[in-house]
């Protein structure tokens, strides 16, 4: 960590990797935090550590049990169910509100961007994770982008960033074909969205949400 930062500036510093460590399973569901450990390690006061957990609480990634301490929060199939009926929603609404205003030429990069990642075949798993993260921002960070709500574009971004941590879990699993398959639907969903059929782009999106939770689910059952 930088010396002599303000505390305020450290807290965001050490809550982005506390974050981190939580999402990518650094730091597993269910393990307790040492937060003198994590003083050390980190080279900082306690203040900054419990100041940041306590906002990754408000998240819903640590837990706090009375007498014992705090915890990384556990994950489970209901919990993934119900970031995903929430996540369908919130989306649905975003692109309703996006239609119309994301200016047509980001959307034909984004499908030309598309393009260039279908002809990249990856072998690692860790790279279909992140070309997977890529796929995803690239369209559903554009939609947040110009949803004009930016409580809306919190939300579910907390949400995208909760469904991230049964992703990494399960990355063992990923295969090239289910790249594909995300690769297929985020197109379809461009492709609706630069004919501006609003009706067609909510539905491919919804469908492609639900196809996810399938995918996620399966590894969790």
């Amino acid at each position: 960590m930088k010396k002599g930062l303000n505390r305020y500036v450290l807290a965001d510093e050490i809550y982005s990797v506390l974050k981190d460590k939580i999402l990518n399973h650094e730091i597993a569901p269910g393990e307790k935090i040492n937060i003198d450990q994590l003083g050390r390690d980190l080279e900082v006061s306690n203040i900054p550590i419990r100041e940041s957990l306590s906002r990754l609480s408000a998240e819903g990634l640590v837990e706090t049990i009375p007498f014992k301490g705090m915890y990384v929060a556990k994950m489970s199939l209901q919990e993934l169910d119900e970031i995903f009926e929430i996540r369908m929603e919130l989306e649905v609404l975003a692109i309703r509100k996006s239609t119309g205003k994301v200016p047509i030429k980001l959307l034909n990069k984004l499908e030309t961007d598309m393009n260039e990642w279908q002809r990249v075949e990856i072998a690692d798993d860790d790279e279909r994770i992140r070309h997977i993260s890529e796929m995803n921002e690239g369209l559903h960070g554009l939609l947040l982008e110009w949803c004009g709500n930016r409580s809306l574009q919190s939300l579910i971004r907390t949400y995208i960033e909760k469904i991230q941590r049964y992703l990494s879990l399960s990355r063992q699993h990923l295969e090239q074909t289910l790249v594909h398959e995300e690769w297929e639907e985020h197109m379809l969903i461009i492709r609706e969205l630069i004919t501006g059929d609003t009706i067609s782009a909510e539905r491919a999106l919804k469908s492609h949400l639900e196809r996810s939770h399938a995918r996620t689910r399966i590894y969790f059952e």
